[in-house]
């Protein structure tokens, strides 16, 4: 177990968001069931080229969703390895309502859907309220944190789910929902410290946010993961994006 300079129990924690999917048909069609997409060709050689990234890197515990995009990205990046993943269903996604996009106003209401998460009884796209799904995403992690059996754990989760807990993680809560880019199948690396004796949370450290293996300087990264969908609408409706 590594110690902190008080003595406290450090952990680490990889969080990962899942690899590429498609929303999105080749039409722009909203896909029908967001819960069910597997990773894309792409999503899957991010998987591989994450699991050449973290070679050597110790993990004892691998946690995911249960949702298609999280089992396949676990297994691509940790499936050599013989540790059994987990899943967790309190850090599924944050869902949109099924029929939120048909009368959409701007396309900027995807674009930038997160923008006003911290507001209250704010809601994503007339579906999850923001501050339920944070309140079930955070009480998840303390659950965790609160389990002493592991040192390094793998958290295979969501771009919503990971905001969620970047937030927490640096005390800013949902003001920073729209502020964390989750790039597909980026790590974080988060460390937390529990006293050896109570267990208790003494402090959080963050070492690394939306680490990518395959364009790590982020070079040919410019959209975010909802103006990509955003876009990929856009080829349907023939909307132009406006300030």
């Amino acid at each position: 177990m590594r110690q902190a300079f008080d003595g406290s129990h450090r952990r680490r924690i990889h969080l990962f968001r899942h690899g590429d999917v498609s929303y999105v048909d080749d039409a722009g069609n909203r896909v029908a069931d967001s819960r069910s997409v597997p990773l894309t060709d792409w999503g899957r050689e991010q998987a591989a080229e994450m699991c050449a990234f973290m070679d050597g890197v110790e993990v004892d515990k691998i946690i995911c969703s249960g949702l298609p995009r999280t089992v396949e990205t676990a297994s691509g990046i940790f499936g050599d390895r013989n540790i059994e993943i987990e899943v967790d269903p309190a850090f599924e996604e944050i869902r949109s309502y099924p029929n939120g996009y048909q009368n959409l106003q701007s396309l900027n209401e995807v674009a930038y859907a997160f923008a006003k998460a911290h507001e209250p009884g704010a809601a994503y796209a007339g579906g999850d309220i923001f501050a339920e799904v944070e309140a079930r995403i955070v009480g998840a992690m303390k659950r965790v944190i609160a389990d002493p059996s592991w040192k390094s754990l793998a958290l295979v989760a969501h771009g919503g789910v990971n905001r969620a807990l970047l937030g927490w993680a640096t005390g800013a809560g949902l003001k920073s929902f729209a502020t964390f880019e989750q790039n597909t199948c980026c790590v974080n690396i988060i460390d937390v410290d529990t006293h050896p004796e109570s267990g208790d949370h003494q402090r959080t450290l963050i070492r690394g946010v939306n680490i990518t293996a395959y364009d790590p300087a982020k070079r040919d990264v410019h959209l975010t993961a909802l103006e990509t969908i955003a876009e990929r609408m856009s080829k349907k409706a023939g909307i132009k994006p406006h300030l």
